[in-house]
């Protein structure tokens, strides 16, 4: 009351009836009667606990040596207690941050205890995890003075006043949120920080307090969130202050009295048209974030022990948890805590979903590597738990692609969970329970839980607020509450509990339903009239997560294409030998999901995070080319009869050769040894050798002058000033007619870098703000001597050095071939900026009002104005390959190997390249990068000029063979001298050839491209198609759908818009 009068005017506190204020004044009363932090001495909760004894508990400790935080070699409970401990003292501190220091504790209850309820109390001022004598895990424990803490633990709910009990705490140095600087949220981490051992004591617990005591938080709680003009609000003021009138705390009989007046009141139940709240407890876990994988696998541990110990206690209580790679932590490194997680979930208690690998980012994996993170998800709680996942559960992810919904189905799930657009800066979303709609019209049920958090408490307040805020009253009568401390873990507590065991079903408030996701969904999805919303859902804040540690975003992508082509040549060596490095695929593609976690590939964690990340890109791409190159071997060993008899190129001769990984033919330029090039021709799915020479009519050439340089091929003609900006690019349209089309805007240039000055509001490395674009500066070294021009007949460059600032520079080469039509750029920065953002622009000669970005197994147009505020909203946005912006007949395509922030505003096109945040990590992006884009004019549309082909293309170079002793004394094998298969028409590509994950059958993987419907054929190579038995069409979990039409050594099959083909060939 005295808040809410300091913020008023004095017209406003006039207007306040004495009845009401009278009201805000006894329930500001009672809010100090169960306060812990005003009147802790004399009030309700100073009673809570009426007996202490801290010589009950004897403590020893051992410290094992610690190597640092990217420490994956953590101690065992095995090898704890093996250890020699010594006593320790209340006080004592323990470090650095990020070690852990494991305690042996003896309680001993006080005879005079006997009948009581007996709590062991806990507080080493950071994360701890309590062991039995067995190695059991029982409970986490979490020093600190929020919402967050957990110190207590129920060791009895009788005491005999003789037990004994023995344990173990694994301690561990970080806070619930990390070891931040100073104590800032999002401050890099303290190496040094130390923790005191504050508590190790027991308490006997007065029951009829605790019970009171939440009696009055409940019943406070309605007084203060319904509204002061509803009888129900005035009820539990005045319950409230007859409960505070008849409360003696020394008096028993008036205790029993005070609750006999709450239980009248909450007594009074709900009538059945009240909206009714599935509330189910969950604990969000960052795989990482601001700490390191081998914290997390502690993380869950305690989080999920927790949770247990809660079962126990209240046996209505159910828990979600998601993420099959946490559980397989969990039975990794604690096997015994996971046999008993497995009981709850046989029991029903404890709910696994989700159904990926992780709870990934959206935006910048590949469709293939969503494909992955169901694949494995749904195979692992199958094989697991005895049954797929129905829901997707990715509540804290930072935007949602619009091909989602497609690969859910694919995966059999029928549900949809997040509430991340709750966050949106400049637009509410207008649904919480809807239809989404995704590119090729497949739907799923989705919600987004009113309260807005996934980390509830299961008060009043949300209650309240989740009812007002819903916002398909009328259509439908349930929403979802996610309650527990999350991000870091912890979960629900009991206190939480408490409040909704008496908040089921009262008058007042909605009636609450502790129940696990799957029971909401269905409920819902019986009802019926639900909206729709179609296309993606696009989250208005955390732009510059498609930007920040471009590094990881690179190494994705790169790992991505490399698994891709792994599969296919382990599959063509399978047909050889029959044998497939199925568990070690998988393990590189775990790693690579692994990494893709929505705060790690996003570039959101700490810097300890990505030298693990950079350690697992490093297995991947060491062992991927390892059993590349052992693929290799075994194919060239292979004798007999060639996969196909289709079509292929010249393989005679003893030059480099080359692999096409790709469902269409290919001619390119490649360098070969010696920094020499060369031309080579090579079919879809096959190698060839480079050709002997070039015919004239395919040459590029390099004009020099003191003012530009011009590179041109059959294509283009592109003029480069001595900045390195773009003056002019010519299509050749009708070559030696004269029909020549220009791409660059009138008066202006292309490839112009812009460093913008890039300081958010709050969220340093997640956000970039709209603002951003009002303050940059032009990057422009004057007049330029090129560093160096190379000038082949199929090969010709310019490179340029241009100063950034004091600190950092960028080597740009634009290059041009003699067979292709873009225009490259290779750049290579070394970059040391604060809080500055590097973008490179485009103004092109294009009117158009809307863009077309490449997006996972389909494209998707996005508005170029800002006519309404969605559309102002979309000033940063996610593509993968490419961007085109078109208008009747021309367009031009920026295409990029590793990039994902894009923004189309009229006729500019701008990619964002790097950023220079520094919480929490202070050194992000800093140091050198190399990466490449390209232009691409074209006539005709997207489709019709082949842009989703050259940007696979742009990304999946052909893979040199030059390596292999094999092919110089032997030539192109065989069995690679041939397509393995071939497709038509050719708006259809091929994904991925791999291995069945638990037959020996071929999966092939495609995907429509335009937008568009027909029947498609796809013809297999000689060995393959001999060896086809039968066709089935699968689903994203390999499950059979419907057999599929094969006619000789073709498969035909109707392919409508954007359609996931999952086509099984089985062998004989």
């Amino acid at each position: 009351f005295r808040l809410l009068l300091n913020t008023m005017s004095g017209e406003a506190k006039n207007k306040i009836l004495p009845a009401e204020k009278l009201r805000l004044i006894t329930l500001d009363r009672a809010t100090n009667w169960i306060s812990s932090k005003a009147w802790q001495e004399i009030n309700l909760f100073s009673r809570i606990y009426k007996e202490t004894s801290t010589t009950a508990v004897n403590v020893k400790v051992w410290s094992p040596p610690f190597s640092g935080v990217n420490d994956t070699d953590r101690v065992t409970f095995s090898e704890a207690v093996t250890q020699a401990y010594e006593e320790v003292e209340i006080g004592t501190e323990f470090g650095p941050s990020w070690s852990c220091h494991w305690f042996d504790v003896t309680i001993t209850i006080p005879a005079e205890y006997e009948g009581e309820e007996v709590h062991f109390i806990w507080d080493n001022s950071s994360e701890a995890l309590l062991f039995n004598e067995e190695g059991l895990p029982l409970q986490g424990f979490y020093g600190a003075s929020g919402n967050d803490r957990r110190a207590e633990y129920v060791l009895t709910k009788s005491s005999t006043g003789a037990e004994k009990y023995h344990f173990y705490i694994e301690m561990c140095c970080n806070g619930m949120f990390g070891n931040p600087a100073n104590g800032g949220f999002l401050f890099a981490p303290d190496p040094s920080l130390k923790f005191p051992l504050k508590l190790a004591e027991v308490k006997v617990v007065d029951r009829l307090v605790w019970d009171l005591y939440y009696d009055f938080v409940v019943i406070l709680g309605m007084a203060k969130e319904l509204s002061a003009k509803s009888n129900r609000a005035w009820q539990a003021s005045t319950c409230i202050e007859r409960m505070l009138n008849s409360c003696f705390l020394d008096d028993r009989d008036s205790l029993l009295k005070t609750r006999e007046i709450a239980s009248q009141f909450l007594s009074q139940k709900n009538g059945a048209s009240q909206h009714m709240v599935w509330a189910s407890g969950h604990t969000h876990i960052d795989t990482a974030w601001l700490w390191t994988y081998s914290v997390t696998r502690q993380k869950v541990a305690r989080s999920w022990s927790t949770q247990l110990k809660l079962m126990e206690l209240y046996p209505d209580f159910k828990f979600t948890a998601s993420q099959a790679q946490q559980y397989q932590w969990l039975k990794e490194g604690y096997p015994q805590l996971y046999t008993e997680v497995k009981k709850k979930i046989t029991q029903g208690s404890f709910y696994p979903t989700g159904g990926t690998w992780v709870e990934m980012d959206c935006n910048v994996p590949s469709g293939e590597a969503l494909v992955r993170q169901f694949l494995y998800g749904q195979e692992f709680f199958q094989r697991e738990f005895g049954s797929y996942s129905t829901e997707f559960w990715l509540p804290d992810t930072f935007g949602y692609a619009s091909q989602l919904p497609q690969i859910m189905q694919g995966a059999e799930i029928e549900y949809f969970l997040t509430q991340k657009l709750s966050w949106n800066l400049m637009n509410k979303f207008p649904h919480n329970s809807f239809h989404w709609e995704g590119l090729d019209g497949t739907k799923v049920l989705a919600h987004f839980p009113p309260a807005d958090t996934y980390c509830a408490n299961g008060n009043v307040n949300e209650l309240v607020y989740g009812v007002k805020n819903f916002k398909n009253k009328g259509v439908s009568n349930h929403s979802m509450m996610l309650y527990g401390m999350g991000d870091g873990g912890g979960g629900p507590q009991m206190r939480m509990l408490e409040q909704l065991k008496r908040e089921k079903d009262v008058d007042g408030l909605p009636k609450v339903k502790l129940e696990t996701p799957n029971h909401f969904f269905d409920t819902v999805a019986a009802e019926g009239g639900l909206p729709t919303w179609v296309g993606e859902l696009y989250f208005e804040l955390h732009r510059g997560t498609l930007t920040t540690h471009s590094e990881v975003k690179k190494q994705n992508r790169k790992s991505e294409f490399l698994l891709r082509n792994l599969e296919l040549l382990e599959t063509i060596a399978l047909m050889c030998d029959g044998k497939y490095a199925q568990s070690e695929i998988e393990r590189l593609w775990k790693l690579v999901l692994l990494n893709q976690f929505h705060d790690v590939l996003p570039g959101t964690s700490i810097e300890a995070v990505y030298v693990d990340t950079r350690a697992h890109y490093s297995d991947v791409r060491e062992s991927a080319v390892k059993l590349l190159t052992d693929a290799f071997a075994r194919i060239s060993l292979s004798k007999g009869d060639e996969i196909g008899k289709g079509e292929s190129e010249s393989v005679v001769g003893t030059g480099p050769a080359f692999m096409n990984t790709l469902s269409w033919k290919r001619s390119e330029v490649v360098e070969t040894k010696g920094g020499r090039y060369a031309l080579v021709h090579t079919p879809p799915f096959a190698a060839a050798h480079v050709s002997s020479h070039a015919s004239l009519s395919q040459s590029v050439s390099v004009t020099q002058s003191e003012t530009s340089v011009v590179l041109e091929n059959r294509y283009l003609r592109a003029k480069i000033d001595t900045s390195g900006r773009l003056v002019s690019l010519i299509l050749k349209e009708g070559e030696g007619k004269g029909e020549h089309r220009e791409c660059v805007a009138p008066n202006q240039f292309g490839n112009v870098f812009r460093l913008f000055e890039n300081i958010p509001l709050f969220w340093d490395a997640w956000d970039l703000q709209f603002f951003h674009l009002d303050k940059s500066k032009e990057l422009s070294g004057g007049n330029l001597i090129p560093d160096s021009v190379v000038d082949t007949p199929l090969f010709a460059s310019v490179s340029f050095t241009i100063p950034v600032s004091e600190k950092s520079t960028i080597k740009l080469t634009v290059s041009l071939t003699a067979v292709s039509p873009l225009l490259s750029f290779k750049t290579d920065i070394d970059w040391h900026e604060n809080r500055k953002m590097l973008k490179v622009e485009f103004p092109v000669d294009v009117l158009a009002s809307e863009a077309t970005y490449s997006t996972q197994f389909g494209s998707l147009k996005r508005p170029t104005h800002k006519n309404t505020s969605w559309d102002i909203a979309k000033f940063e946005v996610p593509g993968h390959h490419y961007v085109d912006l078109s208008e009747f007949g021309f367009g031009v395509s920026l295409l990029s190997d590793c990039k994902y922030g894009y923004a189309c505003l009229k006729n500019v096109i701008r990619m964002s390249l790097l950023r220079s945040t520094k919480m929490p990590d202070s050194n992000a992006d800093m140091g050198k990068h190399s990466f490449a884009y390209a232009l691409y004019p074209h006539t005709g549309t997207p489709t019709e000029a082949n842009v989703v082909q050259l940007g696979y293309q742009f990304n999946s170079p052909l893979v040199p063979l030059t390596q292999q002793p094999e092919v110089s004394s032997l030539g192109v094998p065989e069995l690679l001298q041939h397509s393995l298969l071939t497709v038509f028409p050719n708006n259809l590509v091929i994904e991925a050839v791999k291995k069945a994950q638990h037959t020996s059958s071929i999966v092939i993987r495609g995907w429509e491209i335009a937008g568009g419907r027909g029947r498609g054929k796809i013809n297999l190579g000689g060995r393959l198609a001999r060896r086809v038995a039968g066709v089935r069409r699968v689903n994203l979990l390999e499950n059979s759908v419907e057999t599929t039409d094969i006619r000789q050594r073709s498969v035909h099959k109707l392919c409508s818009k954007y359609p996931r083909r999952y086509t099984r060939h089985c062998r004989r």
